[in-house]
């Protein structure tokens, strides 16, 4: 093995020319140490225990090559793989690395960076996150664990397995009112009219976004790619991502290649988040024009 093999403190780094300098500056600044890599080379790590790839300026043949080698060397386990791509390289890179694990960072800046290298240098020798890392991830887990407590109490399945583990087929007998992709639209429209003049930082809430938007799209007969739930979201990419990741790991999310071009997927919602939103949607008479802002009137 070469002399900086598995060494704590190294960085196996993949980056066209151009983002070399800021890759190399990121890993400097979070204290470790680059050594670079080809994208031919294998493996890409040599032991290394943190692998950042540089993807903007890399052509996309290139690319997908070398996000293969990567998710399979992610699959076993040996190293922390952080990778960085613009706005453009969203639908790619998604398709090859959605599922592994890796820190995702669209068009990220240096803080940025700097913060997912800080976090894979502790995740791979078990150390202990930073604090305010920790919090920030605690955080997003609350988040999404209020979600599907939520939708699981709509669709009456209280098991503690959760939504994720609880098959939800409509029962006999049962019957849910079809909802309207045009009301959903509208929904989804009013949110970012609360955003425009409110502020997004205010009502930010991503998963909700995401799972509208894609509701919203199954009843059209629509397909979403990622790069367009990433947009639905209402986000910066880089916490779209983490947010699709993490719903996906919940069952609420299903990705399916796009069978026009594998280096695409599109994202829809599981059987189980169907069942809830229609469940929601059928509960919730306000998104239906039928109450108002201090409950309407009944029945006449």
């Amino acid at each position: 093995m070469n002399g900086w093999d598995a060494a704590p403190g190294t960085v196996a780094l993949v980056a066209a020319p151009a983002m070399a300098g800021v890759a190399q500056e990121a890993i400097a600044l979070a204290g470790l140490r680059a050594v670079l890599r080809e994208a031919g080379d294998a493996p890409l790590t040599a032991g290394a225990p943190v692998l950042l790839i540089e993807s903007e300026g890399l052509a996309d043949d290139v690319l997908a090559v070398l996000l293969d080698a990567a998710a399979a060397e992610a699959a076993s386990g040996g190293a922390a793989l952080v990778v960085s791509f613009a706005a453009g390289q969203i639908d790619l890179v998604a398709e090859a690395l959605l599922d592994t694990g890796a820190q995702l960072l669209c068009a990220p800046n240096m803080a940025e960076r700097v913060a997912a290298l800080t976090l894979a240098r502790a995740w791979p020798g078990g150390g202990r996150l930073r604090e305010t890392e920790g919090d920030r991830l605690a955080m997003l887990r609350d988040g999404i664990a209020r979600l599907v407590a939520a939708l699981t109490r709509l669709t009456g399945e209280g098991g503690a397995a959760g939504l994720a583990d609880t098959p939800m087929d409509y029962r006999p007998g049962e019957t849910v009112q079809p909802a309207d992709p045009a009301e959903v639209r509208g929904e989804i429209k009013a949110r970012r009219l609360r955003d425009a003049l409110f502020g997004v930082a205010l009502f930010e809430d991503p998963a909700w976004d995401m799972l509208l938007d894609l509701f919203a799209a199954e009843l059209e007969g629509a397909r979403v790619s990622v790069s367009s739930l990433c947009i639905a979201a209402a986000v910066a990419p880089t916490t779209a991502l983490r947010w699709i990741q993490r719903l996906t790991a919940l069952g609420l999310l299903l990705r399916t290649p796009d069978p026009a071009d594998g280096r695409r997927a599109f994202i829809t919602l599981s059987g189980q988040a169907s069942a809830a939103m229609r469940r929601y949607w059928a509960a919730a008479p306000l998104r239906r024009g039928a109450g108002s802002a201090t409950g309407g009137a009944k029945g006449a």
